[in-house]
Order: C-alpha cells, then structure tokens, then sequence
C-alpha cells in the first residue's frame, strides 16, 4: 500500500484564511527545462490565486515533490536561485493565465471552498477541490508533469 501524504497544519490553515475572498488574477509560475536543446520541456511550478484584498495563496509541490502544498512564494527570488543553479538551462517564468479559458470564468468570483479528501483523520495532500460556485477547478500533481489543472463538475 503506498504511503499517503498529507497536508501541515500550516498548508490547511493557509487554505481557511483564502476562503470568501474574491479573486483579481491568476498566476502561473512555469519551469522550463533546456538541458537538451532540442527537446524543451515546461511545466506549472506553481499555482497562486490573487486576491482583491492584495492576499494570494500559492499552490505547489511540497518539498519532497509527493504532494500538493500551500506556501509562501517569492517569485524574483525563486527564479533568480533556479537560473543559478541550473546555469540558465532552466527559467521560471511567471504568467499571468487570468485571461485563459480555464481561469478567465472565476476572475471576479469568491473562492467558496478549498475542497480536499481525508483519510485517517488527516487531509490527503494528492489533489484538492477549489470551489467558486458554480465554477470549479481541480489542482493534482504529476511526477513527470508537475501541476495538474482542470474543469471540476460535481
């Protein structure tokens, strides 16, 4: 049976303190891998909801990269310490993706609910639910992919 990952304290509490705020913008923070010219290689980071309030919760990878986290980000110092460790060959980008099919229906919404499973007790950091209403997105992550994101429908 494989083990399961759970969220901290701190994750879940950043999770209460978002709900019933209305979102401004949606940034996603993008790796792109060049180590072999001819094959790029990108993928969502991370995932922050910015709020009109001028609070943003950020969704990720945890540490170990088996789970989904919420964490403080600090993009310029993030991409700074990648493009120096990885001597350029990988960037991170941050997009702004409010204007994107999938995020342009919840601009302007309240984020209702973070949504997660529980087992034993404890919240399954696998995948989580965010609930705008009759909007709603389902965040996972992928080994080899990095963040999942897609349409909910109960």
């Amino acid at each position: 049976m494989e083990n399961e990952i759970y969220f901290s304290n701190e994750a879940l509490a950043r999770f209460v303190a978002a709900q019933n705020r209305t979102v401004e913008k949606v940034v996603c923070h993008l790796w792109q891998n060049k180590i072999q010219a001819n094959n790029t290689v990108e993928l969502i980071d991370n995932l922050e909801l910015h709020f009109t309030d001028k609070q943003k919760l950020t969704i990720g990878c945890n540490a170990e990269g088996d789970g989904l986290d919420a964490f403080e980000f600090n993009y310029q110092q993030a991409a700074k310490e990648i493009e120096s460790q990885f001597e350029g060959k990988i960037k991170l980008f941050a997009v702004n993706a409010s204007a994107t099919k999938m995020w342009e229906g919840v601009i302007g919404k309240t984020l209702l609910a973070v949504r997660l499973s529980k087992s034993n007790e404890q919240y399954k950091a696998d995948a989580l639910i965010l609930d705008f209403g009759e909007e709603k997105r389902e965040v996972s992550i992928s080994p080899l992919d990095g963040l999942v994101i897609d349409y909910y429908e109960e």
